[in-house]
This record gives C-alpha cells, sequence and structure tokens, in this order.
C-alpha cells in the first residue's frame, strides 16, 4: 500500500511540474485493506492515467461532466475505471439525503473490499470539499469544527460559498440525531433521485457501453 501511495505521489508531482490542473489528495488509506479515498478535481487524460495506475478503480463525479471527460477517455487511458455516479451538484443546495446514503452504502463497501476509490468535481474547492467534510464526520468521527476548518482551508474562493459551514454543521446535526440547528435552507432534503441513482447504491457504471466491434 505504502508503494502505491508513494508512486501516485511520484505521478501526480510529475504532473503537476508540467502544468497539470487537478492533483488528487489522499483522504483516507487502510494500508492493511487496501482501501484509499482522493478528492480531486477535474482530470486530464493523463492525470486520470496516473490515478488509475496507483489502483483507484471507481470515481464519483460531482460536477456531471463525466460524459465528455472520463466516459471519453478511459477507453484510452483506464479502461478498468467505473463512474458510479455523474450528475451536477450545486454548492449552494445542501446534499440530498438520498445522495448521502449511496454514498455510504459506496464507501462501506470501498472500505470492506479493500478498493481505491475517487470523487472530483470541478476544482476539488467547494462541492468536493463539502463531501470530504462529510466523509470526516461520518467515517472517522470528526468534530464539526475541525471538518469545517480543513475545508475552508484547502479550498478557494471560499468567501463566495458561506453557505457550505452550515451544511456541514446541518450534516453533522444529522448523523449526531439532532434537529437540524443552522438555516433550513442548508439543511440535507429528501429528493427525487437523479438517474442512476437507486434508493441507497449509485449506479454500477454510468458510462455508455463500448460498441462491440464488428464480426469478421
Amino acid at each position: 500500500m505504502r508503494r502505491d501511495l508513494e508512486k501516485l505521489a511520484r505521478l501526480l508531482a510529475a504532473l503537476l511540474l508540467g502544468g497539470c490542473a487537478a492533483v488528487p489528495s489522499l483522504i483516507d488509506a487502510d494500508p492493511a485493506s487496501g482501501f484509499a479515498l482522493y478528492r480531486s478535481g477535474h482530470f486530464n487524460e493523463r492525470s486520470l492515467a496516473a490515478l488509475c495506475a496507483a489502483g483507484v478503480e471507481e470515481l464519483v463525479v460531482l460536477d456531471g461532466t463525466a460524459a465528455e471527460r472520463e466516459c471519453r477517455w478511459r477507453a484510452r487511458v483506464c479502461p478498468d475505471l467505473r463512474v458510479r455516479y455523474d450528475q451536477r451538484q450545486s454548492a449552494r443546495r445542501p446534499l440530498s439525503v438520498e445522495f448521502l446514503a449511496a454514498f455510504d452504502t459506496w464507501v462501506e463497501e470501498a472500505r470492506s473490499q479493500g478498493r481505491k476509490v475517487a470523487f472530483r468535481c470541478r476544482h476539488g474547492w467547494h462541492r468536493a470539499g463539502r463531501l470530504a467534510a462529510y466523509y470526516r464526520l461520518r467515517f472517522q468521527g470528526r468534530e464539526a469544527g475541525a471538518a469545517v476548518e480543513e475545508m475552508e482551508r484547502r479550498g478557494r474562493f471560499m468567501w463566495r460559498h458561506r453557505q457550505l459551514g452550515r451544511q456541514v454543521l446541518a450534516l453533522d446535526d444529522r448523523l449526531r440525531g439532532r434537529p437540524c440547528g443552522t438555516d433550513p435552507a442548508d439543511c440535507p432534503r429528501s429528493e427525487p433521485a437523479p438517474p442512476g441513482v437507486a434508493v441507497g447504491r449509485f449506479a454500477a457504471d454510468v458510462c455508455p457501453a463500448a460498441p462491440e466491434a464488428p464480426a469478421s
């Protein structure tokens, strides 16, 4: 596991020096099982290939652009990658309880099976930061104040999205079984599941299957 992480760090450092916009950041890892979770912004083909070379098998996309990016590139650079979710979330709307249930299931399965997975938005600051904060609360027992501080420290232009801190506090209330103690507009709510999200579970793969080669 340590060698895999060192390999990823070297690959991503090289890509950063070469002008890559997004450098995935490790959120959590279990060397005993092989589990790892990364957050990121947009990949290009080279950074996606580096991530896959380090063993990442599944991706959750929070800005709805996988069809024009990962789904289009993966046959060339990462044929084993599965995109489990691809919807355009908004930093101004709280996460839905349906998405949270599916995310919990996805993470629990990856942790129990020792798989490496990742999620991304556009820049890796706001939507990815909010989800990373939720992970800290839900799976690592982090205090809400610490999760918000990390989200704001690692993000940029956070002054444009002051509601994110309130959303994280609302998520903490929910996890602790308390009434939502912030503005109701920032509290998780139930919403119709978007395409590709079953009850409590992401789709197996939202990318269209590659066309079969014609028979010779």
